[in-house]
């Protein structure tokens, strides 16, 4: 039996942090190790020294036996669409949940998802398929995340908040309990959401000013 792999489905700096933690679930229960990435660029790792085999790009994609994807892309619609066409030639994938994470028993993650360290996931919540939830991030009791959403880190969901498929939240961004987020918004880093979002709508907090 073959032992099973992860190519990573790009290498840009999400997915180098993708290696560490893999190596980190490898080593604390198992999951597979990375083995190599699908890119447009043969040589985003050049430099790193993570020694990892280079296989083409999306659209050179064959499965092999034992092979299960990681897909290393921040932007939600960018991920949505490498998902279509990679699963359409075949693809099993793989979700990675960091040992430091804390994962309530009662929570529910779907297919490929990402889940980087001391982040948690709270009661009852439903986290979509391909979803993404960077280090530090928290999300609250009865929270639903849809499919391709990506946290950014220290993203703060509360309790029974709804987000849509591929929403983007930037860095500390806060949704207060109960809020809607249709699918496609862009929360921009730092803003805090109080009112129900419409889809594709982007939000954003005020810059820092100089006192």
């Amino acid at each position: 039996m073959t032992t099973p792999f992860i190519t990573l489905v790009g290498a840009g700096g999400f997915g180098r942090e993708l290696i560490n933690w893999c190596e980190d679930a490898a080593r604390a229960s198992g999951t597979p190790r990375v083995t190599g990435f699908l890119d447009a660029d043969a040589s985003p790792l050049d430099g790193f020294g993570y020694g990892l085999q280079y296989r083409g790009t999306d659209a050179d994609y064959a499965p092999r036996e034992g092979e299960l994807l990681l897909v290393s892309i921040g932007d939600p619609l960018v991920k949505q669409r490498a998902v279509a066409s990679l699963r359409a030639r075949g693809a099993r994938f793989a979700s990675v949940v960091h040992p430091t994470s804390v994962i309530a028993r009662s929570a529910r993650l779907g297919e490929g998802v990402v889940v980087c360290p001391l982040a948690m996931v709270s009661a009852d919540a439903r986290i979509g398929d391909f979803v993404a939830i960077n280090a530090m991030c928290s999300i609250g009791h009865d929270v639903e995340l849809g499919d391709f959403s990506t946290l950014s880190a220290h993203v703060d969901i509360t309790g029974h908040v709804k987000v849509g498929e591929c929403c983007f939240f930037g860095s500390g961004a806060r949704a207060l309990p109960g809020v809607r987020i249709g699918e496609r918004a862009r929360i921009g880093a730092g803003a805090v959401v109080m009112r129900h979002v419409q889809p594709e709508a982007t939000m954003y907090a005020a810059p820092a000013k100089k006192l």
